[in-house]
């Protein structure tokens, strides 16, 4: 398992709540880059939802 940086973990703390608890059960469960950690937040935090376009 790879470990998350501190920088990375401290921008997914800043996430709300429920996206924060989405992206960290995620993160848990599935070997993910610290890159592509980062790009989740980013596109999370912009309103965007994975796979599924802009969030409604």
């Amino acid at each position: 398992m790879q470990q998350m940086k501190p920088e990375t973990f401290a921008q997914l703390m800043r996430l709300p709540v429920t996206l924060r608890a989405d992206l960290l059960e995620f993160v848990g469960s599935t070997p993910v880059a610290d890159g592509e950690i980062l790009s989740l937040i980013q596109r999370l935090a912009g309103g965007e939802t994975p796979g599924l376009g802009r969030a409604a």
